[in-house]
């Protein structure tokens, strides 16, 4: 599967919130994360923008995160579409499955979806968990085209456009697993739509959007409550979130932990109702998926995206799931360590930068 290249491409994560870039070398067999940067818009994008007519430029954002990445290698580049603009189904598998014809296997989608074809780019592959089911991912053609013109805007080589599951199922097959033979989960819970994907073998078999759980519902409520802005909410889920257990930013006096510790559990409070919410979602997608691969469950369900950088996260998911969850980790190059936001932040990015090992 891998080449014996060491440098993967510079992966673009185009978000709603953000642009982030990253690069990740593999030297023995252990991948690192070499460089990566997050460039916040200055308006959030909402999620509307991908009903537009036109789609949106990442131009500036995607130039700014190429500057701000240190020691990066090459030239080739990959870039995601946005989950917020992809329809993501499973179906059954056409005739156009057996017979290539594309044409017949775009009608069959159409009446899947609902949505024309015409002006939308498209890929299928096997579920592996369903017999004679595909899963799907569109994207309307403007979108794809807007971002592979930014990425060459940049004078990067755009050599792929990505969808997220992929991008998901290549980082979370980069962390170690004590066994790979059964599947593991990986749980994108950005900023407004949450999506889980069951992988096996490296391949994302079995895709879901959560309902009503995107991690700006948990940074929202705490503003609310406690009538801060969004973005100190976050910075305060970061440092705070669900354990009282000092971190790297905690206070070493009993005084200063005892004032952590009141804050934490203020904040346990607050986000009962969106955590309980997001473990239903979650046990029913678990449920589904047990179903229709004969009682399988995901050896660990991984984090990434936002809410990933929540505190103490995932030892709560796993108290209210039964099995081990964790925001997605990968060891950073010791230049790039000091500066690196939490690595669950830029897990879609690496997976577009391992591209470079599945290249012919």
């Amino acid at each position: 599967m891998f080449a014996r290249q060491t440098t993967g491409w510079i992966g673009f994560d185009i978000g709603a919130t953000s642009v982030k870039a990253a690069q990740v070398v593999r030297a023995g067999g252990v991948y690192r994360i070499r460089s990566a940067a997050i460039v916040p818009r200055s308006e959030r994008w909402p999620l509307t923008a991908f009903a537009e007519d036109e789609a949106r430029s990442s131009a500036d954002e995607i130039s700014a995160a190429g500057s701000l990445c240190e020691r990066l290698a090459g030239r080739n580049a990959a870039a995601l579409l946005p989950i917020g603009a992809c329809d993501v189904v499973q179906m059954d598998a056409p005739a156009a499955k057996r017979s290539g014809d594309r044409p017949d296997f775009a009608r069959a989608i159409e009446v899947e979806t609902q949505r024309s074809m015409r002006d939308r780019v498209f890929e299928w592959w096997p579920t592996g968990a369903h017999p004679g089911k595909i899963n799907v991912v569109a994207a309307p053609r403007a979108w794809s085209d807007r971002i592979c013109a930014d990425v060459t805007a940049s004078r990067w080589n755009c050599r792929v456009i990505d969808a997220l599951p992929w991008a998901l199922a290549r980082a979370a097959s980069l962390a170690k697993q004590p066994d790979g033979n059964r599947p593991i989960a990986a749980l994108d819970w950005a900023h407004g739509r949450s999506t889980i994907c069951l992988v096996q073998s490296g391949v994302p078999v079995l895709v879901r959007s959560l309902k009503d759980c995107g991690y700006q519902n948990v940074i929202g409520t705490v503003a609310a409550n406690l009538r801060m802005s969004e973005a100190d909410a976050e910075t305060l889920l970061q440092r705070f979130g669900l354990s009282s257990e000092p971190g790297s930013n905690a206070a070493n006096s009993p005084v200063e932990h005892t004032g952590r510790a009141a804050s934490t559990s203020v904040i346990e409070d607050i986000l009962d109702q969106p955590l309980t919410h997001l473990a239903q979602e979650l046990r029913r997608t678990l449920d589904y998926w047990r179903g229709v691969t004969r009682g399988q469950t995901p050896e660990t369900i991984y984090i990434f995206g936002g809410g990933g950088a929540l505190a103490g996260v995932g030892s709560r998911l796993s108290q209210l799931l039964g099995l081990p969850v964790q925001p997605w980790r990968l060891q950073v190059e010791d230049a790039a360590a000091e500066f690196m936001p939490p690595s669950c932040l830029f897990g879609a990015a690496v997976g577009l930068s391992a591209l470079a090992w599945e290249a012919p």
